[in-house]
Parts: C-alpha cells; sequence; structure tokens
C-alpha cells in the first residue's frame, strides 16, 4: 500500500480540466488500497476573479502550490505528484533538506513550449491575436515552470508522444520519463456501451473545446462554410465555449450561421445526447496535450477528423479509425466532405476508433500509473 499525495493547482472539478484527473486517479487508487490525499487550486490558494486572481495564475502558482505541498507535510508520503512544473519549489526543498523524501512526480498535462508555438505560430499567420500579457510573461512563465518541473522531480509523466520526445531529450541525469495517456471517463464509457445509431444525424459536425487560437478555431468557420457549399444541409454544433455566442457567430459567414448552433457549457447528459447524435467530431488542434474531448465523442461512434497532434497524432490512423488533416480549412472541409459523401466508409471508421478510444479506460491509466510509482519506490 502507498501513501500518495497529489496537488493540482487547477480548480477543483471532477468533470473538467486538469483536477479531472486527480480526482479519478485518487479514486482509482483508493480502490486499490492505496492511501491517497488530494488538493486543488482553491486549497493552494488560487482562486477568485479580477486582476489579483490573474496576477496569481501567472506569477505564484508554483510558489503557491509548493507552499501548501510544504504544509501537508510531503515526508509522510512515499509519492507526491503535482504538475505542469507547479511543484518544483517544494522538490527543489526536498532534495536540499536530503533525508528520506517521497518520490517526486511532475505530471505534465500539455507542454508550454508547444501551447506557445501554436498561439504564437497563429498570430504570425495572421489567424488569431495574443496579448501583451501573454507575449510578455504568460507564454514565458509556463515555458519555465514546464523545464523546472522537468529538472526537479524524479519522474515527469507525459500524456503525448512529442512531449515525451520533448522530455527525453533533456533529462537531467537522474531523472526519467514515463508516457500515460489519459482515460474516457467511467460514467461516459458505462453510458458509450449502448448508443443507438438510429439517433445519429449524418447532417451534424460537432465542435467540443475551447474556442481559441491553439483549438484551431481560427480555420473552423471557413470549412464549414466549404462544406455547405458542396453540402448545404450541414449543421454545426459548437459546444464547449465560454466566449459569448454572438461572438462566436460573428466569425462566420451570414449565410451560415442558422446552420450554427452555439449551446456554450453543457453537462454529461447532454455531452451524451450530443455525441450519441453527430456524424462528426472536428478536432483540429494546432496543440494538444492529450485531446479529451476528442477520445470521449469518439466513444460514442461519430467520426473524427482530426490535427496531428496529442491523441490524433499518436493513435489515429489515417482512413483506418478517423481521419487527420493539416491545420487548414480546405483540408478540414474535403475531409468532412468525403465523410458526408461515402457514409459507410464513415461508420467504417467510427466503428474504429470507437474501439480505440473505448479502450482507454481508467483501470489502464491507473495500471500505468500505480506500475511508474511502485517500480521506483523500495521494495
Amino acid at each position: 500500500m502507498m501513501k500518495i499525495l497529489l496537488c493540482s493547482h487547477s480548480p477543483d472539478n471532477r468533470f473538467a480540466g486538469a483536477s479531472r484527473i486527480y480526482h479519478l486517479l485518487a479514486a482509482s487508487l483508493r480502490e486499490r488500497g492505496h492511501e491517497v490525499e488530494v488538493y486543488h487550486g482553491e486549497d493552494a490558494g488560487i482562486t477568485g476573479k479580477g486582476l489579483a486572481a490573474k496576477l496569481k495564475t501567472r506569477f505564484a502558482m508554483p510558489r503557491l502550490v509548493s507552499a501548501l505541498g510544504r504544509k501537508l507535510q510531503p515526508e509522510r508520503f512515499d509519492v507526491v505528484m503535482t504538475s505542469s512544473g507547479t511543484g518544483a519549489p517544494l522538490y527543489r526543498h526536498l532534495r536540499k533538506n536530503g533525508g528520506p523524501r517521497p518520490l517526486m512526480i511532475n505530471h505534465i498535462h500539455g507542454l508550454g513550449v508547444y501551447d506557445d508555438l501554436a498561439n504564437r505560430s497563429e498570430e504570425w499567420i495572421g489567424n488569431w491575436p495574443t496579448s501583451r500579457m501573454y507575449k510578455l510573461f504568460t507564454g514565458r512563465a509556463q515555458k519555465r515552470w514546464d523545464w523546472e518541473g522537468v529538472v526537479s522531480a524524479d519522474l515527469t509523466i507525459v500524456q503525448n508522444l512529442r512531449a515525451l520526445d520533448w522530455v527525453e531529450r533533456r533529462l537531467p541525469q537522474g531523472r526519467e520519463a514515463a508516457y500515460i495517456p489519459a482515460a474516457v471517463h467511467p460514467e461516459l464509457l458505462k453510458r458509450s456501451a449502448d448508443v443507438d445509431e438510429s439517433l445519429r444525424r449524418d447532417d451534424m459536425v460537432v465542435w467540443f473545446a475551447s474556442w481559441e487560437a491553439r483549438k484551431g478555431a481560427a480555420y473552423v468557420p471557413r470549412a464549414f462554410r466549404k462544406l455547405r457549399e458542396a453540402r448545404p444541409e450541414m449543421r454545426l454544433v459548437v459546444a464547449g465555449v465560454s466566449v459569448p455566442v454572438d461572438e462566436i457567430l460573428d466569425q462566420f459567414d451570414p449565410r451560415d450561421r442558422e446552420n450554427v448552433e452555439v449551446p456554450g457549457y453543457i453537462a454529461f447528459d447532454k455531452q451524451v445526447e450530443l455525441f450519441s447524435r453527430a456524424a462528426i467530431i472536428l478536432f483540429p488542434s494546432v496543440n494538444e496535450g492529450f485531446g479529451l474531448a476528442l477520445i470521449e465523442a469518439m466513444a460514442f461512434g461519430p467520426a473524427a477528423v482530426s490535427s496531428n497532434v496529442g491523441f490524433g497524432a499518436d493513435f489515429i490512423e489515417d482512413r483506418g479509425n478517423g481521419r487527420i488533416v493539416q491545420n487548414s480549412s480546405i483540408h478540414m472541409a474535403r475531409a468532412m466532405i468525403e465523410l458526408v459523401e461515402n457514409p459507410e466508409e464513415r461508420r467504417r471508421m467510427a466503428a474504429k476508433g470507437r474501439m480505440l478510444a473505448r479502450s482507454l479506460t481508467m483501470e489502464r491509466m491507473t495500471d500505468a500509473y500505480e506500475r511508474e510509482m511502485e517500480k521506483r519506490l523500495p521494495a
């Protein structure tokens, strides 16, 4: 039995955000007999709205998470895990003190260096502006935190192979890295076991992500225009977004706006309904740490049109279990048109993609975490 401390920097949310993995992993490890304590951003004082909260997020997050870790007496635990370099000050302190200490894990949801590259490249090519605050502080800070997490932890866990490659090429002596893909939420996995295909709408495309540069949002309106030029009946649901509806609709051609629905944030029941009805899930991220929304949609049977990053790069075989396309409106539109005009081929790819997505279970993920922890602890 291991004693494990999990300290997330993200807001406490069992169904979304980075803390979701902490909740699920904690529950799964407890079921196996391990003693797990889990804390979130609020516990570290990363709360509130307005300028003060933003400054905490941009500048003080590692200090706050590490202060929480020290307060919880990390020496009591066999394993301590934090994310995205936010535990680096704590890990440096434990190394400096010497003596018995826990196994220190740095978990990376998505590498800041590739997020920064995605955001800046979208600005450079004229697709999406970035703020002055981001250019001066936010982008640089996350890249630094990621690096400090890698050099201070015993083990860095990543969720995609490109991140693994970046980390492995820079590992200091005595540090290690492991690749552990994320998992479909158990509730969604359970509810995706039996999908009524008679409810599937051949005219529905779903986007389920935040509406921002890194997610490839700039390409979607023009891709949808080209799709509707070939297939005027097609509809697009833009879900999972916090941007005002009018702000999103204004980016679409006036001819297409009546065919675009923007429900914003939707709870699990609505996600199940949406994914079960969609013919296509469009996921054209410029960079992606993993892509949970993509695999959870695929588990319900829509065919995937994804860019070559995250889960798409590591698992999807083009025209085998989905489509992999370039980040361009033309490539996205062509892939969607092909799927719409060849329904049998679309259903074949979707069925294979569904089997793949449903294989990414919490049991599989927990097995990997447990194995990586136990093999580095004294017998």
